[in-house]
């Protein structure tokens, strides 16, 4: 569901379209420190042949540290260019403040421990006013580096998810 074009009257949503991305790639690292630019990487799918065919690529890389540290990072592409002044691409080569404004994560936890789907929630978070972002425009791709950190209330979910789900 995403906002009407009466929202602020009313508060009324409406189905949202096809989205313009799709989920191609997911990627899971245990690294020893904070890795920056991840879609830099030879071996990462932006680097690849098929990754430089495809028009627009989001990279996600969620850091969160831990003793070791990991990543988390999501590939999203677009099958076809993306159109001019449309908000995707004002949000691709934008400012990081007009990023941070626009960028939420929306949670959701399928299955899993009652105690961590109470923590997690469902409500949108802006995730530029939560935790460290950065942007790192280049060729074809954006790369979003999430630094999520332990302090922080929104990085709970993530910590209590790793410990629960360690093996034994």
């Amino acid at each position: 569901m995403i906002r009407g074009q009466t929202y602020l009257k009313n508060s009324a949503k409406i189905m949202g379209g096809n989205p313009l991305l799709k989920l191609i790639a997911v990627d899971w690292f245990k690294v020893d420190k904070a890795t920056d630019k991840i879609a830099l990487h030879p071996k990462s799918l932006a680097q690849s042949d098929a990754g430089k065919n495809l028009p627009f690529i989001l990279v996600i890389n969620l850091e969160i540290p831990a003793k070791p540290n990991y990543s988390l990072v999501l590939y999203y592409a677009a099958e076809r260019p993306v159109r001019k002044d449309s908000l995707l691409e004002k949000f691709a080569d934008g400012t990081d403040q007009f990023r941070d404004a626009r960028f939420k994560l929306i949670p959701s936890i399928v299955e899993g421990y009652w105690m961590v789907k109470r923590a997690v929630g469902t409500k949108a978070c802006l995730l530029g006013k939560a935790v460290t972002c950065k942007y790192f425009r280049q060729d074809n791709f954006l790369e979003v580096c999430i630094y999520i950190k332990i302090l922080h209330p929104l990085s709970f979910p993530f910590y209590l998810r790793i410990e629960i789900s360690k093996p034994a």
